[in-house]
């Protein structure tokens, strides 16, 4: 989850920092690399008819167990919400990089109380300095102490019952309420004083329409509770499926795993292709819908597969992370 830091985050770079092994050539990877703006605005508008389909029918059959999977279906897709943002990160959504940052603050970041502008500073970090003292994730996720030993929960492989009262905590809406709380604490602190009145008055906007129709019950149904357990789950283990309980020889790919999603993973758990992570780090310039293109590329390379960990959905991953 989101947690807050002083620190100063300069680095305008997302190319890791250190020597890697594999390569494909460069057209390819050019290739590889060209925005489809048909492709990019068709994956945000299907998740947000996907979003008020959902709403829709639960709402109009209601019953507990049907809402219980409403409840995962829209949490997951407040997560390709952020997978896609993740994507406007790297300026993979539009050529323009105005636009680019426009459409993933209204669409993506802030409807799920994020930022983009603030993600990339600290996930570029990530890319460059990955596993080392400068990792922008440790800064931001609190994965390891400053002295560099991980913390308690961020240490896998687990024992599964650990793993299991680890993820039930995640899910329980805990996580979710210290995000939302990390999350409106940054809105009204961070960035220029311009950026924060534009983000509030986004939020009073959204918020003034949702009572106006009196859709109170529904947002808190539909959206708050979604965010604070299934995406807030998800989200974390997802983290933790990309960068731990890794067992290679090799420096590098030690550090990030690569999972071949089911349909279940890919409609519930990590959409739109952000498991394959291993093949993100060594080219981020290549856009989520190019991303399994990209791995077949790679394992046509004897030596990547061989030095990659690849596990098959994320049921393998959690066979993985538990012990």
């Amino acid at each position: 989850m989101i947690s807050e830091t002083n620190q100063k985050l300069p680095e305008t770079s997302d190319n890791y920092a250190g020597s890697l092994s594999v390569s494909l050539p460069a057209d390819r990877i050019r290739d590889l690399a060209q925005i489809d703006i048909v492709k990019t605005v068709t994956a945000i508008a299907s998740e947000w008819v996907a979003i008020i389909v959902a709403i829709t029918l639960c709402h109009q059959f209601w019953n507990p167990f049907l809402y219980a999977i409403a409840v995962m279906f829209i949490g997951a897709r407040q997560h390709a919400l952020a997978v896609l943002q993740h994507d406007a990160a790297h300026y993979r959504l539009f050529p323009n990089k105005k636009w680019n940052d426009a459409v993933a603050e209204v669409f993506l970041a802030w409807p799920i109380l994020l930022s983009n502008q603030y993600f990339r500073e600290y996930h570029f970090l990530h890319h460059r300095y990955i596993g080392t003292e400068k990792d922008g994730n440790r800064i931001q996720y609190g994965t390891h102490t400053p002295a560099g030993e991980q913390t308690p929960a961020w240490q896998f492989p687990k024992q599964k019952i650990a793993l299991v009262i680890w993820l039930l905590l995640r899910v329980s809406g805990v996580a979710g309420a210290v995000y939302l709380v990390r999350s409106i604490h940054r809105i009204l602190t961070k960035g220029s004083l311009s950026d924060r009145l534009l983000n509030l008055s986004y939020y009073a906007a959204v918020l003034g329409i949702i009572f106006l129709i009196n859709g109170g019950q529904l947002f808190l149904l539909y959206w708050i509770i979604p965010l604070c357990t299934w995406f807030a789950m998800t989200n974390l283990l997802r983290i933790a499926g990309e960068h731990s309980a890794i067992d290679r020889p090799d420096n590098f790919y030690q550090l990030t795993r690569t999972t071949v999603p089911s349909w279940f993973d890919r409609v519930f758990i990590v959409p739109r292709n952000i498991s394959y992570h291993l093949e993100h780090h060594i080219y981020p310039q290549v856009p989520f819908y190019k991303l399994p293109e990209l791995h077949d590329c790679l394992m046509a390379q004897e030596s990547y597969g061989q030095k990659a960990q690849i596990a098959e959905s994320y049921w393998g991953v959690l066979q993985e992370l538990g012990k």
